[in-house]
């Protein structure tokens, strides 16, 4: 897909996407939005809609690049790599969906294992791109007992650095337990390993990641003034006031002014899976380039404070469909549109794989 197609219907003026995405995203969304200086936005493309990053007020790309891609034998990713050194062949796919995606206007990615770390801070070195990084280690974070403390978490940090070829890295999101479940202290210990990080130039900004919303509006409650961004699962299913409106996730993220990554928006595959079992029962083609649009636009579209959306992207080609979400934000979808994705998302949920088994109940959450 050329750029022809991803611009077939036409957009409006090229600022009036930046200045509608500042708005749209962090405390003063009812406000009017300041000019932004498109200068100083990473990799920006006219065509791409951004939101700021909360009180960093960095902007960042409404859709980003998620870490996870598709192995060569379709598992969700890769995990670590013998020494740190990709394969060949992986390291070229990887360079080629980096460098289209900053080419697209995509300027941050977010990564949770050491092969991601590995690879993605080879592909910023041989292409010369930069993307806003979004940093834990599924082994060595949070979430294992044994790595609650200061020095622990100071190794995630440095090990991070290490692998991604980096001396700083835009946001530390340690991977907290996916349903929260961690006491106070060790939410402090968190907090004075970044400062730590922070005095020796190796973190500009502190985030977490879980999947436990209600879990996340606490922690903001009590510590958001230490925090400058949260990574959590939203994806096609979910749908305003869900939480409730008391204590509401985003209520907490306006108050506080952080920004916030939505993780899981097509429920791993299984959002696509419910597309293919639906046009296989009709006897179609199912056409998972759209329904990739439809359900990132209605994420977009539902949620004005969600910094960014993250899909896993496997080739340059999926980069150019995914974009079309933010590129085409003028039409919004209708409500045949809007009831497809929901269709679709509920069937995605009934169906998930036994590994993704807890999106059905932290979706709920």
């Amino acid at each position: 897909m050329g750029e022809k197609e991803i611009s077939r219907r036409d957009f409006v003026r090229a600022g009036a996407g930046v200045v509608a995405g500042a708005a749209l995203g962090g405390a003063a969304a009812a406000q009017a939005a300041p000019a932004v200086d498109t200068s100083k936005i990473l990799n920006y493309n006219p065509k791409m809609g951004y939101r700021r990053f909360g009180k960093t007020g960095v902007m960042i790309s409404e859709v980003s690049l998620g870490g996870h891609w598709k192995n060569r034998d379709g598992g969700r990713y890769w995990s670590s790599f013998p020494n740190d050194n990709p394969p060949p062949d992986v390291q070229m796919n990887r360079n080629e969906v980096w460098a289209k995606s900053a080419e697209l206007g995509i300027n941050y990615y977010d990564i949770t294992t050491a092969g991601e770390a590995a690879i993605y801070g080879r592909c910023a070195k041989q292409t010369g791109i930069k993307l806003h990084i979004g940093y834990s280690d599924h082994i060595l974070c949070m979430r294992n007992p044994a790595n609650r403390t200061v020095d622990k978490l100071m190794r995630e940090i440095d090990e991070g650095l290490k692998r991604l070829l980096v001396d700083q890295m835009f946001l530390w999101r340690p991977q907290a337990d996916m349903g929260g479940n961690h006491t106070d202290a060790e939410i402090e210990a968190v907090i004075a390993c970044y400062e730590k990080a922070k005095q020796q130039g190796k973190v500009e900004y502190l985030g977490m990641s879980t999947h436990n919303r209600t879990w996340v509006a606490h922690v903001l409650d009590k510590y958001g003034k230490h925090f400058h961004g949260f990574v959590f699962m939203l994806g096609v299913h979910d749908v305003p006031g869900v939480p409730s409106e008391k204590g509401n996730l985003f209520d907490v993220v306006k108050r506080e002014d952080i920004g916030t990554v939505g993780l899981k928006p097509f429920h791993g595959n299984s959002y696509f899976s419910a597309a293919i079992r639906e046009a296989r029962k009709e006897g179609r083609e199912p056409d998972l380039n759209r329904v990739a649009v439809l359900g990132l636009t209605k994420i977009l579209e539902a949620f004005p404070h969600l910094t960014a959306t993250i899909p896993g992207m496997t080739t340059p080609d999926e980069v150019e469909n995914n974009v079309k979400a933010s590129y085409d934000r003028a039409n919004k979808l209708s409500e045949a549109e809007r009831r497809e994705v929901q269709r679709l998302a509920d069937a995605s949920l009934q169906n998930l794989p036994w590994d993704y088994a807890w999106i059905r109940e932290q979706a709920a959450v």
